[in-house]
């Protein structure tokens, strides 16, 4: 992991300025909650993933905000994409269903993950990835047994906040995986940022990790 500079810090912020007049010409994308980002807090967000394009989206949209993104290591061997992701600080996420992989294996390196997150928030670092792992492939978020959110929940830093985001409008782009697929010049996308920390922290630590999730499904759900 390299150090992150403040030239690097620059370069990202310019980037995600000039990514989000672009994605306006295309997405009239309408944000509630924002402000929330805004309080000097240390931040987890955890959005939903309806598209491959959310996280440009979403990182567009909140430029002045230093996210660090969770990202599947495939993205980070891209040649152009691993650039941007390193720009970005990111975490590189091993691909947990290698057929290489043993169960055992996979349990281990998923928990180290959680361990990065816990670790990096508890220095100050905001931190964002998706609690399903993947983009939907059904027309509802589904979480099931993973395991990250609900660890780094339990183990949640003092003074951190934890930021849901539920993101509508791309489950029939091409983005997505959903069908049938529809062509607009001009697409609405809605992002709802909401502060459910104390639900979090106390679901986390009460319910078993499937009910946790089941809890973050139905709040992604909501029409």
């Amino acid at each position: 992991m390299h150090a992150f500079s403040k030239n690097d810090t620059m370069n990202r912020f310019r980037l995600g300025k000039i990514c989000r007049f672009f994605l306006h010409w295309h997405y009239d994308i309408r944000v509630t909650g924002e402000e929330l980002l805004r309080d000097g807090a240390v931040h987890l967000v955890l959005p939903n993933h309806t598209a491959y394009i959310d996280p440009l989206l979403l990182f567009s949209e909140v430029w002045w905000l230093p996210l660090r993104p969770m990202t599947d290591e495939l993205f980070m061997r891209h040649p152009f994409y691993g650039r941007v992701l390193k720009l970005a600080d990111a975490i590189e996420v091993p691909d947990l269903n290698k057929s290489s992989m043993t169960r055992e294996e996979g349990v281990a390196a998923a928990s180290q993950l959680s361990r990065i997150a816990i670790d990096s928030l508890a220095e100050g670092k905001e931190i964002c990835f998706y609690p399903s792992g993947h983009v939907k492939t059904i027309d509802k978020e589904v979480i099931g047994n993973r395991r990250m959110a609900y660890e780094v929940c339990r183990e949640l830093p003092a003074g951190v906040r934890v930021i849901l985001c539920r993101m509508r409008g791309l489950e029939t782009s091409r983005f997505s995986k959903l069908k049938p697929k529809q062509c607009k010049f001009r697409r609405t996308v809605t992002m709802h940022f909401e502060d459910r920390t104390d639900d979090l922290r106390t679901w986390a630590n009460t319910l078993e990790r499937r009910d946790f999730n089941k809890k973050l499904e139905d709040w992604y759900n909501q029409k």
